[in-house]
């Protein structure tokens, strides 16, 4: 039976979910379609009884956020990576695929992309400077004298939304970021016939091969399961291509709260179920009219800078400092694909 603990875990795992929804709003990404994702994912883990929820996730909507001009196009890349990564796990080729990139090499990619997050909060911070700085204050202070994710995501989140609403209100600021997605659903057509989406998808499939194998792990081992990562990356190109034809947001795999709950495979479900009727209902829009993209600026920034790049850089450089390191800052400079491609030339010519 669901108790209290699985109710605050799936309270904590729908409090990220919406935080990380309001920069895919920003990116362009529809709120609606992307329940389409949410429903998948939840059949999915009903299906499987996976512990290992998918979700918005930010590193993702940054990355596509980044790599593509237009909506069009980064729903495109959406779509063509879903469908790589889909054969990956179906086929059971990620193993094999990091064997060949190398733990190393990986390692770099992530922490590459740990910097571009940190790099998305400033950005997203000065479109709305006073709740931006608010929300980078209260982040760091919370997150340093409690190392606990879900209290600096909702404090954060809440202290400069208020700031936000008290200046829009007092005529001392701006308007602020307006969130224009079509909230509808509408068959977008991918296209396919430019180099720039296709290096964007392959730059996002290895974003997703790290992602899935080190967030997939984690979350299982806090539920005290086996992680299924096939299965995991079935589930989330099935969500990634449902949802980004019909213009909604990329759904990934993430380390999830659900995870510490009593019952995980449960909660994991839940969440996303959840998570599916707030987003077809249409309320994460209404919600977003008084949050401003500002507000997520501290919790990107910890995410990036803290929690993503100190770990995976170690790792880079405990293996080959000079391959790790090159991938690394390629990334941050470029993307994962490329990135991963100067690593592994580095690691030709290094021998």
């Amino acid at each position: 039976m669901l108790g209290f603990q699985d109710l605050l875990t799936i309270i904590g795992a729908l409090f990220d979910a919406t935080a990380s929804a309001l920069v895919a709003m920003f990116y362009g990404f529809a709120a609606f379609p992307s329940g389409i994702g949410f429903a998948i994912g939840a059949l999915a883990a009903v299906m499987w009884g996976l512990c290992t929820p998918i979700s918005f996730q930010a590193e993702t909507i940054v990355l596509v956020g980044g790599l593509g001009r237009d909506i069009k196009e980064r729903l495109s890349i959406v779509v063509i990576a879903g469908v790589i990564m889909g054969v990956l796990g179906a086929f059971g080729l990620l193993g094999a695929t990091l064997d060949f990139i190398g733990e190393t090499i990986l390692a770099g990619m992530l922490a590459g992309v740990g910097i571009i997050l940190a790099r998305a909060g400033v950005t997203l911070a000065k479109e709305h400077i006073p709740s931006g700085v608010v929300s980078f204050a209260i982040a760091l202070s919370v997150y340093f004298s409690t190392q606990n994710l879900a209290y600096m995501i909702a404090s954060s989140i809440v202290g400069s939304t208020l700031v936000y609403v008290l200046l829009r209100r007092t005529n001392r600021s701006g308007e602020g970021v307006k969130y224009e997605t079509e909230e509808r659903l509408v068959f977008r057509r991918p296209a396919f016939n430019s180099a720039a989406i296709w290096r964007g998808a392959l730059a996002v499939c290895c974003l997703q091969i790290g992602g899935n194998i080190s967030y997939g792990t984690i979350t299982s081992q806090i539920a005290q399961m086996p992680p299924p990562i096939d299965k995991l990356t079935v589930m989330s190109a099935a969500a990634d291509v449902g949802s980004a034809l019909f213009g909604g947001s990329p759904i990934e795999s993430i380390i999830s709260a659900t995870a510490a709950a009593p019952h995980p495979v449960l909660a994991a479900q839940l969440f996303m179920g959840l998570m599916a009727i707030i987003l077809f209902t249409r309320l994460l829009p209404k919600i977003a009219e008084w949050v401003p993209v500002s507000a997520t600026a501290g919790y990107l920034f910890v995410l990036g800078a803290i929690l993503v790049v100190p770990d995976n850089m170690a790792a880079a450089l405990s293996g080959n400092p000079l391959v790790g390191s090159i991938t690394a800052v390629v990334t941050a400079i470029s993307d994962p694909f490329i990135g991963m491609i100067a690593g592994i030339l580095a690691r030709m010519v290094i021998g």
